[in-house]
């Protein structure tokens, strides 16, 4: 695949080329057209999240408040 290395400029300043970025939460590259990178930095967000709030998730407090921290994400 040919490259393109035409610099952009947006309001005069040029615009940075980079492989991997992130884009509406999604791992995207300009390279790699495999996707496991994405699935598993997704897969390390999802736990990361869980981890924030392990102690209500895992606790003994009543369902109805777990599902509002829940829902509060």
């Amino acid at each position: 695949m040919m490259e393109n290395n035409t610099p952009i400029y947006v309001n005069n300043t040029q615009i940075e080329n980079v492989e991997i970025y992130i884009y509406l939460r999604q791992r995207l590259s300009t390279r790699d057209k495999n996707q496991d990178k994405e699935i598993q930095r997704r897969i390390t967000a999802g736990w990361t999240a869980f981890a924030k709030h392990r102690d209500i998730f895992k606790g003994n407090i009543g369902t109805c408040f777990k599902r509002h921290a829940y829902f509060q994400q």
